[in-house]
């Protein structure tokens, strides 16, 4: 018998075991596991790049050479969906008609104060100072400025 069951092989040794011994059910007191839901759409893409981004409109992204409560409000959402990631690069991007080192504080000025609130705001919650950068794509045919912010990472191995 043990010469067939080296000649027969493992699986089906284990095939035979089972159906003498009888299919596996539940402990008393086992309860059912709940499925998990459903990923967001773009979410397994997006864990799997390492990649956050948030695009907020240039009018009331400013109150002066401050960041505005909801332009705070939607970055802190960005960091928040960003936990987990270990942060590589913060990538500011203005696309528009921005006025770069424009004085008159209008929606349309980004100046080197406006910048670096922003940098501030994001080195306060947790962002190395030395990984926020600026790329500007002034672009006229797009007719309203808006502030792109990628935050690029991979998984965190704490």
């Amino acid at each position: 018998m043990r010469h067939a069951a080296a000649l027969l092989g493992p699986a089906l040794v284990s095939a035979a075991l089972s159906l003498a011994v009888g299919p596996l059910r539940a402990a008393p007191g086992d309860q059912p596991v709940a499925p998990l839901p459903p990923p967001k759409p773009g979410a397994a893409a997006q864990a799997a790049e390492g990649t956050r981004t948030a695009s907020l409109p240039g009018k009331g992204l400013f109150v002066g050479d401050q960041l505005s409560e909801a332009a705070k409000s939607r970055l802190t959402d960005l960091v928040i969906d960003a936990l987990g990631l270990q942060i590589e690069v913060a990538l500011l991007v203005p696309v528009g008609p921005w006025q770069i080192d424009g004085a008159a504080h209008t929606d349309r000025d980004l100046n080197a104060a406006r910048l670096q609130a922003l940098r501030k705001f994001l080195a306060d919650r947790g962002i190395d100072p030395k990984r926020i950068f600026v790329e500007s794509r002034i672009d006229a045919k797009v007719l309203e400025p808006r502030l792109d912010v990628q935050l690029v990472g991979r998984p965190a191995n704490d």
